[in-house]
């Protein structure tokens, strides 16, 4: 049930694009095969900091689907550019279906790539690693793999769950920030990136800065000079954090989605007046629970 309802999830992203909506579905019900996962709209940060949405992803093939509609036509030399982008940034394949060409074309060009997709499947059965919805979202197959990709697209069901990544064996853990057992100059952080009470938090559109403010401007200056300090109360907070933010999953539930690793930037922090965190890093170690 729950491949089900992710796959009722990623389609209804194409509700109201009737090309994307047609050409996704046929790719998918021709596939024929639970054992595949396909992301609709998947993000994907550019060289220049911009981002992409691809209208189809296969993260086990590493291929993206991109459909062209009339408009394309105008925006030759910007879409080659955001391919080459793509195919730079992640070494993945980008194939395009021209939707301005007729049904007959769009199920030719549609069978091309279904075709070529089950014949890399066969190709590569000795290495394909099945879709595994709840493996992927357990800890132990990150732990085992030894790091976390942003590439990979991770999200836990639960804090404790990201927690015991990093040493760990939480069975439940509720509070909005974690130690990491290893690495000691390094914070596990929890956030929710939208307003949220007294809090404004938020995170740039490619994903790199994060913004930390408390709408309370004495509460928000100390805070502000406690994160610099590194300490707060009795508390020491390292100026590296791990972040998962909150978020709303494929299947509307809540779960906690790898951002990457940031640091603190004192100096645009005091210009901003604001904790000011930079991303140093899409992939961070796991380590096995002490």
């Amino acid at each position: 049930m729950d491949k089900y309802r992710f796959i009722k999830a990623q389609l209804a992203k194409t509700n109201k694009k009737n090309d994307e909506n047609y050409v996704i579905t046929r790719i998918w019900n021709r596939l024929d095969n639970l054992d595949i996962k396909f992301i609709t709209q998947q993000y994907v940060i550019r060289p220049d900091g911009k981002y992409a949405l691809t209208d189809m992803y296969f993260p086990q093939l590493g291929i993206h689907i991109e459909i062209d509609e009339g408009h394309h036509k105008t925006n030759i030399e910007s879409d080659k550019a955001r391919e080459e982008d793509i195919v730079r940034v992640t070494d993945h394949e980008v194939k395009r279906i021209d939707v301005a060409k007729g049904l007959i074309s769009i199920h030719q060009q549609i069978e091309g790539i279904v075709q070529e997709i089950k014949e890399r499947l066969l190709k590569e059965k000795d290495k394909f690693v099945p879709w595994d919805i709840e493996k992927e979202q357990s800890p132990q197959t990150y732990i085992e793999r030894g790091f976390i990709s942003l590439h990979d697209n991770v999200a836990f069901r639960t804090i404790a769950d990201a927690c015991n990544c990093f040493g760990h064996r939480y069975k439940v853990w509720q509070k909005g920030a974690a130690s990491h057992v290893y690495e000691k100059d390094t914070e596990l952080w929890f956030p929710k990136l939208f307003p949220n009470g007294t809090w404004d938090n938020s995170v740039s559109e490619d994903g790199i800065i994060i913004l930390e403010r408390n709408l309370d401007e004495i509460e928000n200056q100390r805070y502000l000079k406690g994160i610099v300090d590194g300490r707060i109360g009795t508390r020491i907070r390292p100026h590296k954090r791990i972040v998962f933010a909150k978020v709303k999953g494929p299947l509307g539930d809540i779960m906690y989605r790898f951002k990457g690793k940031y640091q603190l930037n004192i100096n645009k922090s005091f210009k901003s007046g604001c904790i000011v965190w930079e991303r140093i890093s899409e992939r961070v170690k796991t380590y096995p629970s002490r």
